[in-house]
């Protein structure tokens, strides 16, 4: 089989020339930033790659990044504006602490949250993951130290030829943005995301902040496929023959313990906290991967409370919430398990509905109903 090795060395500068010591057929890019003292900060740089089939990655950067990841987005040039018009300087490396969802990402294609292990793409022999264009890498950055802190990132993507490829790959990354961990207390992110194609997961592992005490991701009621007890130096599982069935749900959850005295919610800093189940799979299913409805336009998936509240005084609890995602998060997580689905099913259409209680009629008495 052809292979080939393109290197992204991801970063602010502007691409080299080949000198005699760069890899033929290979795109080097560098990503070096310097971090201000005790600053927590997320930073982000477009570069183009070529039309490409990758099947690995492996990812370098130095202290004081948290992760590094790399997106596909759908732009055809680098651009200067977010998707809510405020322009940017993008020519260089860009702080994007407001989150790539900012920008017009489509797929994450690789990246890792490990300093020393694995990282997140990994495929058999004729699975391939298909990028090309504009990418955006981002980097999340922590410097707890009193002095600035350089920095350097780097990825290798190993390809193979088109002609080569017999099935697409894709990257599971599921998230739950339901999370609620009161202060000094316990808590528990459950969630469940349909799938919808019979799928083969070729590796897994978690993702969680400070607070994670524990994981454990399943099929429907099977016995886990992966736990995971550490929020640093996160295990990645290598698996030969796990397949999904479509039909099936991906259930996963994350524990949390909180020795602060505020409460803690969902967010991208370190003081915040994450639920996400990621892993390499494949054939490609977009709605599948970020655990999408149908439609493949809006979230998918059931959250999973664990209080005592039905599906009714959850109903009016989010009618109460205003909008509010810390609100509408432990509304959800008061309610009882044995209504996930109706009470999600109303959530979603709350969410996309232009009237709710105009359009959402068969949610809101399914729910009212339990």
């Amino acid at each position: 089989m052809k292979r080939l090795v393109t290197i992204l060395v991801l970063g602010a500068a502007a691409c080299a020339d080949e000198s005699p010591s760069t890899p033929d057929n290979a795109l080097e890019l560098t990503m070096r930033a310097t971090i201000p003292a005790g600053t927590e900060v997320e930073y982000c740089k477009f570069v183009e790659i070529p039309d490409a089939w990758v099947t690995k990655d492996t990812v370098e950067f130095t202290a004081g990044s948290h992760h590094v990841l790399v997106y596909q987005t759908s732009y055809t040039t680098i651009p200067t504006a977010k998707e809510n018009g405020t322009v940017v300087d993008t020519s260089g490396v860009f702080d994007c602490s407001d989150g790539a969802t900012s920008w017009k990402v489509t797929k994450l294609i690789g990246g890792s949250q490990n300093r020393d292990g694995a990282a997140i793409l990994s495929f058999p022999d004729g699975i391939a993951l298909h990028v090309g264009g504009i990418a955006m890498i981002n980097v999340h950055y922590v410097n707890g130290s009193d002095a600035p802190l350089d920095t350097d990132v780097k990825i290798r993507f190993e390809t193979i030829a088109a002609e080569d490829v017999v099935q697409e790959g894709d990257i599971l990354f599921l998230y739950n943005p339901l999370i609620s961990v009161p202060a000094g207390g316990t808590a528990r992110a459950h969630m469940r995301c349909p799938v919808y194609a019979d799928i083969t997961i070729a590796n897994a592992q978690s993702h969680m902040h400070a607070r994670g005490t524990g994981y454990e991701a399943r099929v429907d009621t099977n016995a886990p496929f992966y736990t995971n007890s550490e929020w640093e130096s996160v295990p990645v599982k290598d698996y030969e023959n796990l397949t999904v069935k479509a039909g099936s749900t991906l259930d996963y959850y994350c524990d949390y313990r909180n020795t602060t005295g505020r409460g803690i919610y969902q967010g991208p800093r370190s003081t915040d906290e994450m639920c996400m189940l990621i892993g390499s799979y494949y054939p490609a299913d977009p709605r599948t991967a970020n655990c999408l409805d149908p439609s493949g336009k809006v979230p998918g998936g059931d959250w999973v409370g664990g209080g005592s509240a039905t599906c009714q005084a959850t109903l009016g609890c989010l009618q109460n919430a205003g909008g509010a995602l810390p609100a509408i998060t432990d509304c959800m997580l008061a309610a009882k398990p044995e209504v996930a689905a109706p009470a999600s099913a109303a959530l979603r259409c709350f969410m996309t509905a232009t009237n709710p209680l105009a359009d959402c009629g068969p949610q809101i008495q399914a729910c009212s109903a339990r």
